[in-house]
């Protein structure tokens, strides 16, 4: 019998999978006490730092228990097959007690989870029985899983198992998706060689938006395999606003409903999709906050937002009034402002109430001016047409203005003195110095 009181530590961190690292605890390996570390036998194995994993999976995992005689290789073994797992983000262990009563005590880091798990394509199946199908190869699961590990090829190998055990031809596929910050957003899993085509589309609860129309918009639809991931975006993407631009604010479309379809001469086999539609009430304005603004009025802002009180809260509208707010910063030299807002809804009345906030950023000035495609004697004609000096604040709306109207003066002015221009267009570029808050203006004379 030999003493065991300090920790092994693996030997081939390079073997683990990518991401996951394993750590061993204590003052010394056993395997730098002697040549061959003689074998033991199991008195406990214990876990420390389980969450969401169960003792059972864990153990189950592992493969070890208490009762048996192992090599530390064996327990190497089990730490590899821990770590594969795709559960934890570290893990080591420790060995304490004596070779004919060990105690292996593996320590964790699991990993984190929240990732929504999306069941694309399984229309076989509800999303009960497709969870369940994974639960059995993944107890912890609850929709979601970590954002990197071995979690999905796990999952994956599920639903891969309950097509088999349905005789269901299709490769399960994993891809992971991001949102529009570039994180993590969805795991989505697809089944690839189904054959799924979408044969009719229908939206229970369509009013205000006719379904022939709603049909007629979402012609993409049938030009491609069922996906539950692209019909839902495709829906909120491009029907929605349809209802928005209408005061429909809060419409929504519910879970797709997948069904087989009638037989038609154009698609013998294939699927019905039902959208449900909640469209819910048409809101009016009832008015806007401000906050953050400092080079415009409330009042100002008002006017350039162009909304009034029991108009229709169309988005269409909202958004066309919100770049005239960008555009009116723009004239006063805030060329970078920004205007974030968030609804509030009084649903007793159907008004909706905006408070926005407004980053208006530097303010910048008039740089050079250079001209293009003129003699000299019409460059300096045209030169002490602009009104905005050097150093003066810049009118982002003023070059445009400038174009259309001075542009065409010159051009009479020429053949009023019995000479023909020698442009036929014109234009302008600016260049925007980040650094030194100014705008370079070159107007661009063309034939």
């Amino acid at each position: 019998m030999r003493d065991l009181q300090t920790s092994s530590r693996l030997r081939a961190a390079a073997r683990l999978l990518a991401g996951v690292s394993l750590f061993a605890f204590g003052l010394a390996a056993v395997r730098a006490q002697t040549p061959s570390a003689p074998p033991m036998r199991l008195a406990r194995v214990e876990f420390e730092g389980l969450e969401r994993v169960t003792r059972d999976d864990a153990l189950a995992r592992g493969g070890l228990q208490a009762g048996q005689t192992v090599t530390v290789e064996q327990i190497e073994e089990a730490a590899q097959r821990l770590s594969q797992s795709g559960l934890f983000r570290n893990l080591g262990y420790t060995i304490k007690g004596t070779t004919d009563a060990a105690v292996l005590t593996f320590k964790v880091e699991e990993m984190r989870w929240g990732v929504p798990v999306v069941f694309d394509n399984f229309i076989w199946f509800t999303d009960e029985e497709l969870t369940e199908a994974v639960r059995r190869r993944v107890p912890t699961f609850d929709g979601t899983a970590p954002e990197g590990g071995g979690v999905t090829d796990e999952i994956t190998r599920a639903l891969q198992e309950l097509l088999r055990s349905r005789n269901i031809e299709g490769t399960v596929e994993y891809m992971g998706s991001a949102d529009a910050a570039g994180r993590h957003g969805e795991h989505v899993f697809t089944v690839k060689g189904a054959a799924l085509r979408v044969c009719a589309l229908s939206f229970p609860g369509a009013r205000t938006v006719t379904e022939e129309e709603l049909v007629r918009m979402s012609a993409p639809v049938f030009d491609n395999e069922y996906s539950r991931v692209f019909v839902s975006g495709f829906l909120a993407s491009n029907l929605l606003p349809l209802y928005h631009e209408r005061g429909l604010l809060r419409a929504s479309f519910g879970p797709l409903r997948v069904t087989k379809a009638a037989p038609s001469e154009e698609c013998a086999q294939g699927l019905a999709v039902a959208a449900p539609v909640d469209e819910g009430s048409a809101y009016v304005w009832g008015g806007a906050e401000w906050t953050g603004q400092q080079a415009m009025t409330p009042q100002e802002l008002n006017i350039a937002l162009g909304m009034r009180t029991r108009d229709v809260a169309g988005s269409a509208k909202l958004e066309k009034g919100l770049e005239a707010v960008r555009r009116a910063y723009g004239r006063k030299g805030y060329l970078t402002a920004r205007v974030t807002g968030a609804p509030e809804f009084d649903d007793a009345n159907r008004r909706v109430l905006y408070r926005f906030n407004v980053t208006e950023g530097p303010q910048y000035r008039m740089g050079a001016l250079t001209l293009d495609g003129l003699d000299e004697r019409d460059t300096n004609n045209m030169k002490v047409r602009w009104r905005i000096l050097p150093g003066e604040v810049f009118d982002a709306g003023y070059p445009d203005e400038f174009v259309k109207k001075n542009v065409q003066e010159f051009a009479r002015d020429l053949l009023r003195d019995g000479r023909k221009p020698t442009f036929t267009k014109a234009g302008y570029n600016l260049r925007v110095d980040n650094d030194k808050l100014t705008v370079d203006v070159t107007l661009e004379f063309k034939n």
